[in-house]
């Protein structure tokens, strides 16, 4: 039986347990995300108005002018954890504030994947079996919600 992908140890630190294929596939998933985040907006990209929610929903001069003012410092905030979940795919072993960045950045990823897709509470394999590009999305971001309970699963066990 392989070890859990994520453990507590009793010194408070997390054994990270990621596969080869793993640590590659979130390396290229973080840095395109990265740049997504760097060249878009929530204006540009609806898909980021999951991690970014409108500020001024009804007023779009307001919520532009949000995007360009309080926003850059939202945008800091997710630029920093996605940093740091990419200097953790690298290592095996997290303190607690890296596994909460970590979770926060994969679970921005999941959000923008899942809105992209529309994937629903309901959503399975078989709703996107006609669309290679949609189930390859639904494979990632099942992966990326299994990874954020995997964390959330590691951070309740007791020191």
């Amino acid at each position: 039986m392989a070890p859990p992908l994520l453990r507590r140890r009793r010194n408070g630190s997390f054994a990270w347990n990621l596969g080869a294929n793993e640590r590659r596939v979130l390396a290229e998933v973080a840095s395109e995300f990265r740049q997504h985040l760097t060249t878009e907006s929530p204006s540009s990209d609806p898909s980021l108005q999951r991690v970014f929610p409108p500020a001024h929903p009804d007023d779009p001069i307001a919520e532009l002018e949000y995007e360009r003012g309080s926003g850059g410092a939202l945008l800091a905030t997710k630029l920093e954890q996605l940093e740091t979940l990419e200097r953790c795919i690298q290592t095996k072993t997290l303190s607690e504030e890296d596994v909460l960045a970590c979770m926060r950045a994969v679970n921005d990823l999941r959000l923008v994947l899942g809105t992209r897709i529309d994937i629903t509470e309901e959503s399975t394999p078989a709703d996107f079996v006609d669309d290679p590009a949609s189930a390859s999305t639904f494979e990632l971001y099942a992966y990326l919600s299994w990874l954020v309970e995997s964390m959330i699963d590691a951070l309740g066990e007791p020191v």
